[in-house]
């Protein structure tokens, strides 16, 4: 909550005649987005979101719960999930691993590495570990904070995790492909086979629906600004446009703003689910 919009996406931020419903207003609410895939019988997450630590409770947090209770509304339980795949290891991309005890991980070879230099940056002033008020500050090294890094190792060492080297087709319906450095050292995206066509799931490769669609760079940390352009290309040419990359953190889901996620509705504790694609024969969850 109350995010500066500057540091979300500094080029939309400066821009007039903005369509951001925030604009010209210095902070702005993001959602954190998860991407639930019923896949035959499988259940797959895309991304895990995030735990009401208490730094993390500093940003404003009144519509969060936990992952593993906000898919019951979907008629789903934590341990029917199977698979999740992480777009990248962030605190809020790869919390809550631990709610879900079948599910096998995910991850690129160079997101561990990423996180392995973090933890082992030189300069002490920049820590890997954000729990100080104001959060890391678009330093370097921020974002892996001990319990997510503890969730993604416990998967690692239990032999309940796939550790991805570039691209790998996971079935005929799901795609991963690298993007690595759009966002951190081992960032990736996931390619879902739909009855809405393909869509693409980006994390914070391309954090922004609007970010995506005009070609301004979003949510800059690790980020080489040229790779994360070139994730937008990517899910251009696999979706034939931006309309089904699904962003991470757009202000404007779950509203008109957003066409791909306009098919929503208010869940528990005022967070908000929605029905992007239904497969033949699948019946609504929407209430």
């Amino acid at each position: 909550m109350n995010v500066p919009f500057g540091a979300f996406m500094p080029d939309r931020a400066y821009v007039p005649g903005s369509t951001s419903k925030m604009n010209n207003i210095n902070t702005v609410d993001l959602p954190v987005n998860v991407g639930v895939i019923k896949c035959g019988k499988e259940l797959i997450l895309f991304d895990s979101g995030w735990n009401a630590t208490d730094y993390h409770k500093m940003t404003g947090t009144e519509h969060w719960s936990p992952l593993s209770q906000q898919i019951t509304q979907l008629g789903f339980k934590a341990e029917d999930v199977s698979k999740i795949i992480i777009g990248h290891g962030h605190w809020d991309h790869a919390g809550s691993l631990d709610e879900f005890p079948n599910a096998v991980l995910y991850v690129q070879r160079e997101e561990l590495r990423g996180i392995e230099w973090a933890l082992n940056y030189p300069e002490p002033h920049i820590s890997a570990v954000n729990t100080s008020p104001g959060g890391c500050a678009r330093t370097p090294a921020c974002g892996y904070p001990p319990k997510t890094v503890e969730g993604i190792y416990a998967k690692v060492l239990h032999g309940k995790a796939v550790i991805v080297d570039g691209e790998m087709t996971i079935s005929p319906a799901l795609k991963i492909h690298p993007a690595h450095r759009a966002h951190t050292a081992g960032s990736q995206l996931l390619e879902v086979n739909t009855a809405a066509g393909k869509l693409v799931f980006g994390s914070d490769a391309y954090s922004s629906y609007e970010g995506i669609r005009d070609w301004m760079i979003a949510n800059p940390q690790q980020t080489d600004t040229v790779q994360q352009f070139l994730a937008y290309e990517k899910c251009y040419k696999i979706t034939g446009g931006f309309h089904n990359c699904v962003a991470a953190h757009e202000p404007l889901s779950y509203s008109e703003g957003y066409p791909l996620t306009k098919n929503s509705w208010v869940g528990m504790n005022g967070g908000r689910l929605a029905e992007l694609s239904l497969a033949p024969g699948e019946k609504s969850r929407k209430p």
